[in-house]
């Protein structure tokens, strides 16, 4: 009986920290769209306006899609680690919250970003938080592939272990170069980090695992 409790304590922790990453990812994206104006149609009188208004919002819609593209990239890689992800613990539990709340933060710096394209210093402190994320990223898979903690499915192979973990490390080195490109030029910045979703579609996938398997009673 206890086993079995135990069994479904795993179970509802994992779900429960699933449905939670989904939301605050599903909020930081939906967030970010408000940093962009709209205009004011009663002063605006003619389509040369308009145009003249759209065109001054092109750099906010850049800033808007290169943080959109990143934390998308961040959420996929999310449900491939977490998808061979079989059980949680409170100490991977944790090291999620962190990478979460830092996931959260995205939109307040690119409101920055997106009303000041040209400073270096909020670039920087950009790229410093996706570094962050990045960082919790590698330390929370890095923790569950321990294999004392037994937290990853068996079938994963320890070549996909560490070839996963140097792909989790892309974005955040990516985010460093760019800090130390934004002091050469700002568009450079936007460059870095455009590379993020071209190196993700190149990477290898980790393992095909169908998770909704993994708790499946014998018959």
């Amino acid at each position: 009986m206890a086993h079995e409790i135990d069994d479904f304590e795993v179970k509802e922790w994992r779900e429960r920290m699933r449905f939670l990453a989904d939301i605050v990812f599903g909020s930081a994206m939906t967030i970010m769209i408000f940093n962009l104006e709209l205009p004011d149609l009663g002063l605006i009188t003619d389509t040369q306006e308009l145009a003249a208004f759209i065109f001054k919002q092109l750099s906010g819609m850049g800033a808007f899609f290169i943080a959109f593209i990143t934390v998308a990239v961040y959420w996929m890689k999310h449900l491939e680690h977490y998808g061979v992800v079989v059980k949680v613990d409170q100490t991977f539990m944790w090291f999620q919250m962190l990478f979460l709340a830092l996931i959260m933060l995205v939109p307040f710096w690119n409101t920055y970003v997106t009303d000041f394209p040209d400073n270096e210093a909020i670039k920087v402190f950009f790229s410093l938080n996706m570094i962050l994320i990045g960082v919790f990223s590698y330390l929370s898979f890095n923790y569950a592939s321990n294999p004392q903690k037994a937290l990853i499915h068996d079938s994963v192979s320890l070549e996909s272990i560490k070839e996963a973990k140097l792909q989790i490390l892309t974005e955040p080195a990516l985010a460093a170069i760019a800090a130390g490109l934004v002091f050469v030029n700002p568009i450079l910045w936007d460059l870095a980090f455009i590379l993020i979703p071209v190196l993700f579609m190149l990477k290898k996938k980790l393992v095909n695992v169908q998770y909704f398997k993994l708790f499946k009673k014998p018959e």
